[in-house]
């Protein structure tokens, strides 16, 4: 059980659960770290780089706060993902219960199955999602990438933060092909296997990496 004061961080590609001390827990996802600072008024826990989920338990007298970005999110009892990663807009998605957002408009709470930014020109919008869009936002904490419609020169982004292999999609033309699945994050060379199949692409496996052009025409 982490303690007040503890940090706890996950290399790429690991997935971490931190049980904590009022029975609540944090989900980390790959290269992420947080901060616990539990006191007798609060329980908080700052995220300081990547991604967590967290499973909180109920406390009506001793408000959960993440800290992020300077904002904090507020709860008494729900799940949530925060998300703070280079290049992209800090955000929070809502799937359980409801997270109060200081520093936003007055009196703004997210409620389940929504999800907003905290930064970036889109900044203070609740947006409500599908069940099922929640679902694949949150199919990391199974180990998988879910994608659906994306560009694959975007889904192979993704999986550059799960493993060291990298994959580079060299044609253009291809790294706009839309990618629909489910896919294990920590195989890039598998899903660009399948991916191959499916567009009809030339695959090589090199030392560091795999790259995906266009086959030439028959």
């Amino acid at each position: 059980v982490a303690t007040a004061g503890t940090v706890v961080r996950t290399r790429r590609g690991e997935i971490r659960l931190t049980p904590l001390e009022d029975g609540s827990s944090v989900l980390l996802n790959t290269d992420s770290r947080i901060r616990i600072r539990y006191d007798r008024g609060e329980r908080r826990v700052a995220l300081l780089e990547g991604e967590a989920y967290f499973s909180v338990a109920r406390d009506d007298d001793r408000p959960f706060v993440v800290e992020v970005d300077g904002r904090r999110l507020t709860t008494s009892q729900a799940g949530f993902r925060v998300r703070r990663l280079d290049r992209a807009p800090v955000e929070v998605l809502v799937n359980q219960g409801r997270v109060d957002v200081a520093g936003g408009k007055p009196g703004l709470a997210l409620a389940a199955n929504s999800r907003m930014a905290l930064s970036g020109p889109a900044a203070g919008r609740p947006q409500r999602l599908a069940p099922e869009t929640v679902t694949r936002e949150l199919a990391w904490r199974d180990g998988k990438l879910a994608f659906e419609g994306e560009p694959l020169g975007e889904a192979a982004a993704a999986f550059a933060r799960y493993s060291d292999t990298t994959i580079e999609v060299r044609d253009p033309v291809l790294a706009r092909e839309p990618v629909t699945g489910l896919f294990a994050a920590n195989d890039p060379v598998g899903f660009s296997r399948a991916v191959a199949r499916v567009f009809d692409a030339r695959i090589e496996v090199e030392r560091h990496g795999v790259v995906l052009t266009r086959a030439p025409a028959s």
